[in-house]
């Protein structure tokens, strides 16, 4: 019979960081808590060269097989060099007709990929899909994460996405879990839960009707496991945030929707709640809701022991601690972690996998204004002034992609500290046949805020003002929030790539030059 503490560590999965298991001193941290029983990990980061080795590693340390998991909203390679990158759900949206029979084929050929692939690579759960109904222009951490801002959209590619992420073999052995998330629901809201604590105000007939049912129809779908947000949502719980939130974990999803799945939070680490409460406090109001797995925490042991007082203290019975380790045993066998009868590693074909990967990009390119009649652009001059609202100079392959295909070309980067003269923007304008505006703006945790800075945005306008003054063409390209493009319609055309990746900047240029998949 497990301890108490045996128990509690099963429902604990912190933080690995692949490539610092290449540190012998970094290992010997992770295989002590291997050691002491900790029910699994959050993969980041790594090589698929050496980290399923460094996995396997731990799993043979491990007396109970661990849960290794892993956000990778998009395929593999975002979080394991050598991995395929798959564009984001709001491009694969884009990309994949919902009346289309061979365009539900080729979705699912990227989702066997990426099961194959992350899989292979010692991974059981998928942080994926983002069911969040992403109804908020201005949502700093959501956006292109997720499939769109309607619901019925979320639910048709949340369901394929689920099923064919959750795949058995001929055993019945799932490959992977799924996980739809953020429930009950991220996408109404300008704030970001790494931050802060964001409040969705909607009441609770617009959650029944907006939010909620992408939820229910992952239930539906047999969805491993759904991670909670950090969120308040007084329509459901006026007191508690919904990671402490017993009326909306359990009341809720697990009773109300009857989800019989591993419930997990999200990290535990986050400002969200971090900056409120003490981690002990998160630990053990976490389980008091309803929650299964503790992602994330600051510190395992500190996570870990905390519950375990709460149990000794009478805050927690062992009962409930007993409900959680059940059910994370429970999914341990549906994906096959206790047989011993070795696997044989597949033959992954990457190649082949970047390739499909190449034409969803080329396909989730979307014409959202202007007359798509003007292109091909043609290729004899352009000017490319490039908006890099982050300054990290993310934009080379689309630079590099045009110059290779327009004959005269110049590219100037702008970014919220540049100043543009109008005497040399008038200069460039005169020697070219066109003028394109991309623009990256990246989507990530912490940055605060979505869309693109006032100055940089003025100079944009400044731009296409002086490109219609010269009748010269302007086309603006956002390559992360499709929402930016409300700023531009006076653009002559307007096109949202949803993904900043390589593959669709160099098929964007490709669009300006020579036309290929105009939608």
């Amino acid at each position: 019979m497990k301890s108490l503490t045996q128990l509690v560590a099963q429902m604990v999965m912190p933080r690995i960081n692949g490539m610092q298991l290449e540190d012998p001193a970094y290992r010997q941290e992770i295989e002590a808590l291997v050691r002491e029983g900790m029910g699994g990990f959050i993969l980041f980061g790594g090589t698929v060269e050496r980290t399923p080795a460094r996995l396997a590693a731990l799993q043979a340390l491990a007396t109970t097989p661990l849960l290794i998991s892993s956000d990778v909203e998009r395929g593999l390679g975002q979080q394991l060099q050598g991995g395929t990158r798959f564009p984001s759900q709001r491009a694969i949206a884009a990309a994949i007709s919902r009346s289309s029979t061979p365009d539900a084929g080729l979705l699912q050929s990227m989702l066997d990929a990426v099961r194959t692939e992350t899989r292979a690579a010692g991974i059981q759960i998928v942080f994926s899909p983002v069911m969040d109904v992403n109804n908020n222009a201005d949502n700093p951490i959501i956006c292109t994460r997720a499939f769109g801002d309607e619901p019925g959209v979320v639910e048709w590619f949340g369901s394929r996405y689920i099923t064919g992420l959750q795949r058995s073999d001929h055993k019945g052995r799932l490959d992977l879990l799924a996980c739809a998330k953020h429930f009950p629901g991220h996408g109404d809201t300008d704030q970001d839960s790494h931050s802060v604590l964001p409040v969705i105000k909607a009441d609770r007939a617009r959650l029944n009707s907006v939010e909620l049912p992408p939820f229910r129809e992952a239930v539906k779908d047999g969805v491993g496991t759904i991670m909670v947000a950090h969120l308040l949502v007084p329509a459901l719980d006026a007191e508690k945030p919904t990671t402490f939130s017993k009326k909306t974990i359990t009341a809720l999803l697990r009773e109300g929707m009857d989800f019989s799945g591993l419930i997990v939070s999200d990290a535990l680490d986050m400002g969200a709640l971090a900056q409120a409460y003490s981690q002990e406090e998160i630990a053990v109001r976490s389980v008091t809701a309803g929650m299964d797995i503790l992602l994330h925490p600051i510190d395992a042991r500190v996570t870990i022991n905390a519950v375990v007082a709460a149990v000794e203290q009478g805050r927690l019975t062992r009962t409930r601690i007993e409900e959680s380790v059940g059910r994370i045993h429970a999914a341990k066998m549906r994906l096959g972690l206790f047989d011993t009868a070795g696997t044989t590693a597949p033959d992954i074909d990457y190649e082949k996998h970047r390739n499909l990967a190449r034409e969803l990009s080329r396909r989730a390119l979307q014409i959202v204004s202007g007359d798509k009649k003007i292109l091909p652009l043609g290729s004899d001059s352009a000017v490319c002034f490039m908006l890099d609202d982050d300054a990290e100079g993310r934009g080379d392959a689309f630079l590099r992609a045009l110059q290779i295909k327009v004959g005269t070309f110049s590219g100037t980067v702008l970014t919220p500290d540049a100043e543009l003269q109008q005497t040399h923007l008038d200069e460039q304008l005169a020697a070219a046949d066109w003028v394109v505006l991309p623009i990256f703006s990246k989507i990530s945790a912490s940055k605060g805020r979505s869309g693109i800075s006032p100055k940089l945005r003025a100079m944009a306008l400044q731009i296409i003002a002086a490109a219609q003054t010269a009748k010269k063409r302007s086309v603006v390209i956002s390559f992360d929030s499709p929402y930016i493009l409300e700023q531009f319609k006076t653009a002559d055309l307007c096109i949202a790539a949803y993904d900043r990746m390589d593959e669709i900047q160099q098929a964007a240029a490709e669009m300006l030059v020579a036309g290929s998949r105009v939608q």
